[in-house]
């Protein structure tokens, strides 16, 4: 097939032909690039790109899937006989559907028109000029373990039975380095990292020395004796024990009985301080569209109101399931498997207090900036045990570092206990974070 039009065409001609009650067409193209530096040198340049179909079809209620990376006739045929397979071993299910088409289809400016009009001596430039920029802070400075840019184009476009057609382009810029600092026999990691919708909105100026900077300031770690006291949580940690709860705000996970939030819509659970919204309209957000992955519109949902649990997340299964409408929350990893239900932007706001105001307000305490074993924690039960690195708060001010400490608790009474929401909203991905403070956890240490 010579276009998406055409393999559409002949797809929709032949599955009238069919069966089917329902049918749903998914296209993706993705075109990206992959730069690497390492000691001004060009470690890796690889560019690559990939076309490929998804077909779900329902019979007699019951729901089957197929997809193709070889977009012809002959493939065409094959994934349509294999999708009816499928759907005829799977089980019924009344409640399987595909959406209607959207009142107000949503368009958004997510596409950087240069895109092919980057020169790759810029890029690979900018991504060297990031390494000299860590490397002059400071001679203990001894390696940049990776300096890494990565550039998507992806072209995305969803036809169903019900007259729904959709498409949508997007561009993704990121840029990355860690390095290493050394200093009388030991070794701390730095890492930094940016991304854009846009390659002309990379912050990358301050890309290399802010890495830097954090692998400095951690040399001469050692551990503390435990204590208790308030814990600060930098943004790049906050997000990860957001990242904890992130799958029981799903309505699939309550329907399960796999969330820790089961039973607790509308309660007052969280700390008065502590809003959280999952937002796929988010301007410039990494999962920021204007339909979802079954072709319902991205919305803006308020999961958490000033501690109040508000709403779970709803694909278009879960809501009927629920008697509810979906909030545009199901995701697409690639052609190769069917949606599944999955957050978009979701974060933590902002509060108004800047982070030196959040430290001058503890007389003593732990600022955490990194966590190791976040994959161990508990989901359901909220239960965690993690290490943790950082540094003492003495008098309102951050002072030595300290690591090989740990902290141990529920996902559910640290959120109950935040005091303080910082005012640094920030992005890691699809979830994001400004600084909080906790006011009182156990802190092991020596």
């Amino acid at each position: 097939m010579h276009n998406n039009s055409e393999s559409i065409i002949y797809l929709r001609d032949h599955l009238e032909k069919t069966d089917c009650d329902q049918y749903e067409i998914y296209i993706s193209q993705v075109a990206s690039t992959t730069i690497e530096v390492k000691d001004q040198n060009i470690d890796c340049f690889t560019t690559a790109q990939s076309t490929g179909l998804s077909l779900r079809v329902i019979k007699d209620d019951c729901i089957g899937f197929s997809y193709t990376t070889l977009l012809t006739p002959e493939s065409f045929d094959r994934i349509i006989l294999n999708a009816r397979k499928s759907a005829v071993n799977s089980s019924p299910d009344a409640l399987y559907g595909f959406p209607k088409k959207p009142i107000n289809p949503i368009t958004l400016d997510l596409f950087d028109l240069n895109f092919n009009l980057l020169p790759k001596d810029e890029k690979i430039e900018r991504l060297k000029q990031i390494e000299r920029d860590a490397f002059s802070l400071d001679k203990r400075i001894t390696k940049v373990r990776k300096a890494a840019y990565y550039e998507q184009q992806v072209t995305r476009q969803l036809v169903n039975s019900h007259d729904l057609d959709l498409s949508h382009s997007d561009t993704l810029f990121t840029t990355s380095i860690t390095v290493v600092a050394e200093e009388k026999g030991d070794s701390q990691v730095g890492w930094d990292f940016d991304f854009n919708r846009f390659y002309a909105g990379l912050q990358t100026g301050t890309l290399g020395s802010s890495a830097s900077k954090k692998a400095l300031a951690l040399l001469g770690a050692q551990s503390a004796a435990s204590f208790r006291g308030p814990v600060v949580l930098d943004s790049g940690v906050a997000y990860q024990f957001l990242g904890i709860v992130a799958q029981s705000f799903m309505a699939e996970s309550a329907q399960k009985k796999k969330s820790i939030l089961q039973d607790k819509l509308d309660k007052k659970i969280f700390a008065d301080h502590l809003s959280i919204v999952d937002d796929g309209l988010y301007p410039g957000g990494m999962s920021t569209g204007p339909f979802d992955g079954e072709g319902v519109a991205k919305q803006r949902t308020q999961v958490v109101d000033h501690g109040v649990f508000t709403s779970f997340l709803y694909d278009t299964y879960c809501a009927k399931k629920d008697n509810t409408q979906s909030t545009g929350n199901s995701s697409r990893g690639s052609i190769k498997s069917p949606p599944h239900m999955g957050y978009s932007n979701l974060y933590i706001q902002a509060g108004d207090t800047g982070q030196d105001e959040i430290f001058s307000s503890v007389d003593r305490g732990l600022f955490v900036n990194e966590v190791m074993g976040i994959h161990t924690a508990n989901p359901i039960s909220g239960d965690f045990s993690l290490g943790i690195n950082g540094f003492l708060i003495n008098g309102g001010k951050k002072s030595v570092p300290v690591k090989g400490m740990a902290l141990a608790g529920n996902i559910l009474d640290l959120f109950k206990d935040i005091k303080l929401v910082g005012n640094d909203l920030r992005f890691y991905g699809k979830i994001g974070s400004p600084t909080i403070m906790i006011g009182e956890m156990e802190i092991s240490g020596t």
